[in-house]
């Protein structure tokens, strides 16, 4: 089993990943993000497979290439990914891990 660990802190709900992930999942291989929070508050979690990571950012970064940028400018391609948990489906799910 393979477990990757993504952080950020305060409120921001997002994280960054290069493009390499979206081919790099496997049945045993999980990613914990992990969102630092405020002072003075606990974690969050969030277990997700790696091909549920790999999807969702393949597609996400498909229709943010298709999206006009500001000014209604094309945005550039680039390596960075990101993934989020918008519906909290896979917060605080250590179940997943089968251990």
């Amino acid at each position: 089993m393979g477990i990757q660990v993504k952080t950020n802190r305060g409120s921001k709900k997002g994280w960054m990943l290069n493009e390499k992930a979206e081919g790099y999942y496997s049945d045993t291989l999980f990613y914990v993000f992990v969102n630092l929070n405020g002072p003075g508050q606990l974690p969050d979690y969030h277990v997700v497979p790696s091909k549920v990571v790999a999807t969702y950012i393949k597609k996400s970064h498909k229709r943010w290439l298709a999206t006009p940028g500001r000014e209604g400018t094309p945005h550039k391609d680039t390596s960075v990914r990101h993934f989020k948990d918008e519906k909290r489906e896979y917060l605080e799910q250590w179940d997943l891990l089968g251990l």
